[in-house]
């Protein structure tokens, strides 16, 4: 029992040892506690409360400023929403889908119709300065005239001293086809149709070539399906672009219609042509020559042509008597009017009648040249050598025999040599040709480079001052014609074709 006590006592004391060291470790921990609470305490200031609360109030601010800017931006979105869908829709009504009552589709050009005077004047009251200079007609639009600076017989001036011809345009023995499609056989025999007449006319406008010469006696064969000369004629002019020239029209009475015709019908069958055309006047009105009726008759139906307003010139055709010439010429004068011209044929296989340019300039007349390169004879197309020209005809034999063609060998083989002659001058002074005609057309003009025997006829009749009214039927006589524009014959190339024509005795 006494060995049992020290040891109880023992376990006692190590007891209490051991709760007083918890309790001395239990208050260091609680006091390291507190002091953590107190230096956090401390470092939670009031001004850094203050501090931080003016930092989250400038932040708020902010995003006040955010949200009002956010809601005005939706506001005025809504606005421009509300504003569209109270625009009224334009009606848009229902189109019928049913193909059996679909119209007809049609592929014609629209026709382009020329305002009259008084629409013109209208509108030009009507706009500004700057609307009127854009509304331009056709004759303030520059045309490119290499013969601007002509001196002209009066006051009639021809543009290129060139007349396009319509005396194939409706006739079928003229190798006129009114449709279909022609094959390369029929375009070698020279065939054409309307839409290439179209294309000519347009091909000239734009070279400068303006004046075109009819007749209501041109293609009456096809006058009942309107087809005749003047009724493609009208087609043309209808559908030619506004940004080309004024076509001018040179009226011809055809024989035919003259020997049906008195005098006094004369006027009526110019105001026809007018009407039919659908132009104002036309430029140039002639009368043929006819053994019914005299001197005085013939002034007294150009008078009254004059006075009608349908004309702007009057001449007369086929007059080769200087004395009958020069009668007519009084007997306007004397009504306070003038002859304009006499057109006569001629050209370099034809020469009988080259008299008439010095008789015409003497009266002040423009001689006028049918025919000027004698129905392809002058045209140095076909020669001995190639009587076929490089075409057919409908009955499969030459157009002229070899015969005719062998007489004109030595007109012909200088024909080639003034064309390759002219080639080689044109080549050297095209520079110096582009810059004369530069200030006056702004961009140098175009000028043919490779000339052909055609246009040194044609120039050839210039040349002796004559204006050939040549005949145009496709778009390749039309270019063909234009390229005897911006270049002339000098006097020793016109004295050589002189000597060769009067070589084979022309």
């Amino acid at each position: 029992m006494l060995r049992t006590m020290p040891i109880v006592i023992l376990l006692s004391i190590l007891l209490c040892c051991l709760l007083s060291k918890s309790e001395a470790f239990s208050i260091h921990s609680l006091h390291q506690q507190q002091s953590v609470i107190d230096r956090r305490t401390t470092a939670i200031s009031p001004s850094s409360l203050l501090s931080s609360a003016a930092d989250n109030g400038n932040a708020n601010s902010d995003d006040d400023e955010l949200s009002k800017l956010i809601d005005r931006r939706n506001q005025i979105k809504r606005k421009k929403k509300e504003k569209q869908e109270e625009e009224i829709v334009p009606y848009e009504p229902t189109v019928d889908l049913n193909l059996d009552k679909l119209p007809e589709f049609k592929t014609e050009r629209p026709a382009r119709r020329r305002a009259n005077s008084e629409q013109k004047d209208s509108e030009s009251s009507n706009d500004g300065d700057g609307d009127a200079k854009n509304d331009k007609s056709k004759k303030d639009l520059p045309i490119i005239d290499f013969k601007g600076d002509y001196d002209d017989e009066n006051d009639l001036h021809v543009t290129n001293r060139i007349i396009a011809s319509t005396i194939s345009w409706g006739d079928p023995k003229r190798n006129f086809c009114a449709s279909g499609k022609l094959t390369k056989r029929m375009i070698k025999e020279g065939k054409f149709v309307p839409g290439d007449l179209q294309l000519a006319h347009e091909k000239l406008l734009e070279n400068g070539i303006t004046f075109v010469e009819s007749s209501p006696a041109y293609g009456l064969a096809s006058q009942s399906a309107k087809l005749s000369a003047q009724h493609i004629l009208h087609r043309c002019l209808q559908e030619s672009p506004k940004e080309l020239p004024e076509t001018l029209i040179v009226n011809t009475l055809g024989t035919s219609i003259w020997s049906k015709l008195t005098p006094k019908r004369i006027t009526q069958s110019l105001y026809d042509s007018v009407e039919l055309l659908e132009c104002s006047t036309v430029e140039l009105f002639q009368v043929p020559k006819s053994s019914l009726y005299p001197s005085t008759l013939i002034v007294s139906a150009l008078s009254a042509a004059v006075e009608s307003g349908c004309c702007n010139y009057v001449g007369v055709q086929g007059v080769t008597s200087k004395r009958k010439l020069a009668k007519i010429s009084r007997g306007l004068e004397a009504a306070d009017m003038s002859l304009t011209s006499n057109s006569f044929e001629f050209s370099l296989t034809n020469r009988k009648l080259e008299y008439l340019f010095d008789v015409c300039k003497d009266l002040n007349i423009i001689p006028l040249v049918t025919n000027p390169i004698d129905d392809g004879l002058a045209s140095g197309v076909y020669t001995a050598t190639n009587p076929s020209g490089g075409r057919t005809t409908s009955l499969g034999r030459p157009k002229f025999s070899f015969k005719e063609l062998e007489k004109l060998q030595p007109l012909h083989s200088v024909q080639e040599t003034v064309a390759e002659r002219v080639q080689t001058r044109v080549k050297r002074e095209m520079r110096e040709i582009q810059e004369k005609y530069r200030p006056r057309y702004g961009p140098a003009p175009k000028i043919n480079t490779d000339i052909t025997t055609t246009q040194v006829a044609l120039n050839y009749v210039i040349a002796k001052g004559g204006v050939p009214m040549v005949e145009v039927n496709s778009p390749k006589d039309a270019e063909e014609v234009a390229g005897s524009l911006g270049w002339t014959l000098t006097d020793e190339e016109v004295t050589m074709l002189d000597n060769a024509a009067a070589l084979c005795k022309l």
